[in-house]
């Protein structure tokens, strides 16, 4: 069975954006957009590892009769920790979830 990927944000400290990024790549995350933020995306178990982040499976129902719910691994981010290899140049982590269609 494959690993999940998930997606996150990550919010660069001032002029470190491609920094970051490059880093990143070289953590073995791959980087999808550099802009305000940086569109990353990587195994679970390497988010697990590098982020002491923790993954749950959650269920999103549908508002919509007939259109299934949705399930996705939920970031867990009491112990989140930013690695001292990035401490200089990451303010924060946003893990993406599954939008809400009318």
């Amino acid at each position: 069975m494959p690993e999940n990927i998930i997606a996150a944000e990550i919010e660069p400290l001032p002029n470190k954006a491609e920094q970051t990024a490059l880093r990143l790549q070289e953590l073995g995350f791959q980087v999808l957009h550099v802009g305000l933020t940086i569109s990353v995306q990587a195994p679970q178990s390497l988010w697990e590892s590098f982020f002491k982040v923790s993954f749950e499976t959650q269920e999103q129902p549908s508002v919509e009769p007939g259109i299934p719910s949705t399930t996705f691994q939920r970031a867990i981010t009491d112990n989140l920790q930013i690695p001292d290899p990035l401490q200089s140049s990451i303010s924060n982590v946003f893990f993406v979830e599954p939008p809400i269609w009318f």
